[in-house]
């Protein structure tokens, strides 16, 4: 459903750009891989959002994976399970995806792609390939993969911490009270997608100093941050990427301006302003959709168990969704 809000007099653009996003989404559904569909959170790649994919600014810091398969091809039939499940392993971290080379054939001869399945991981920067010629399991393909992460999670200790939060003063921070040795992946992942939005601090149990400072006794212990702060904002939820990052996204930008108190009470109250594909229902339809000066594409969907829509339309929507962002002309939300 497009609700047209433009105020062109004729309506002759705005026409124009609902059609062509109708197009786009139809083709996108029309070429999804055979291999990886419904529940599949591995991206189905194509003409359409390949290059979309690799180069769009936002996720130039992310190591990509990369698949090449045949549907002829029976290791890479065999091998579909175990991509699935690294997909599962690193959501959110890394971007997992795959080409159908019967299907997009230039794409693999562009990337001299001559057998299947071809593994290839695009390094932080989206420059230059790095073949894969390990075992053909999650495991393997796993620790392969996660040597190319990088991140922007920050050391705190006792005597940084002050530094450390009175960085862009006017900004929250998140801290992460933890035990173990190494940066977990999670908070690298999504240090990566909040960089230059929020920094992210990393404290280990051993700064005794900084954990009585704020009273954390259990690991790990995620708190969000900010000078003059009466007292730290506590996540309760599940440590899961998507939940977190939702969290956290709420404490960026957006809501860390002059007046935190108002600021935390309007995350908290219409979480929508934040969400990338929100849903759209009685509160926050004049937020998403309404009066909004923009074409507003609606997606009718059944949510899924967590409510949220379906990824492999969530991955259709956020590649059209990309393509048409510069223009300013369309928002996007579901009506589960």
């Amino acid at each position: 459903f497009f609700f047209d809000h433009s105020q062109n007099s004729r309506g002759v653009p705005a026409r124009m750009r609902v059609l062509a996003l109708v197009l786009a989404l139809a083709a996108l559904v029309a070429v999804d891989g055979k291999f990886y569909e419904k529940d599949s959170l591995v991206e189905n790649l194509n003409p359409m959002n390949f290059y979309n994919h690799i180069k769009k600014p936002d996720s130039m810091n992310k190591v990509k994976v990369i698949e090449f398969y045949s549907n002829s091809c029976a290791t890479c039939k065999s091998f579909v399970k175990d991509y699935n499940e690294l997909a599962k392993q690193l959501k959110g971290i890394v971007k997992v995806a795959a080409v159908d080379c019967d299907a997009h054939k230039k794409i693999c001869d562009d990337y001299g792609v001559s057998s299947h399945p071809t593994l290839k991981v695009i390094p932080p920067g989206g420059f230059g390939t790095q073949d894969y010629a390990g075992e053909r399991n999650t495991k393997s393909v796993y620790s392969w993969t996660v040597k190319f992460i990088t991140h922007f999670v920050d050391k705190v200790t006792a005597d940084s911490l002050d530094g450390f939060l009175n960085a862009q003063a006017g900004k929250y921070k998140a801290l992460l009270f933890t035990d173990k040795p190494k940066t977990p992946l999670i908070w690298k992942g999504l240090s990566v997608d909040l960089h230059n939005k929020m920094t992210l601090g990393e404290v280990k149990s051993s700064e005794k100093g900084v954990c009585s400072r704020y009273k954390v006794t259990k690991f790990p212990t995620i708190l969000v941050v900010k000078p003059g702060q009466k007292k730290p904002i506590k996540y309760e939820a599940k440590v899961e990427y998507g939940e977190l990052f939702e969290f956290l996204n709420r404490y960026q930008e957006t809501f860390a301006m002059e007046k935190p108190q108002q600021d935390e009470e309007d995350a908290a109250k219409r979480p929508w302003l934040t969400e990338s594909f929100p849903e759209m229902h009685a509160l926050s339809a004049p937020d998403v959709c309404y009066g909004a000066d923009s074409v507003c594409v609606l997606a009718v969907t059944k949510s899924a168990s967590d409510g949220k829509p379906p990824a492999d339309l969530n991955n259709v929507v956020m590649s059209v969704k990309a393509k048409y962002s510069n223009s300013g002309s369309a928002k996007y939300s579901n009506s589960g």
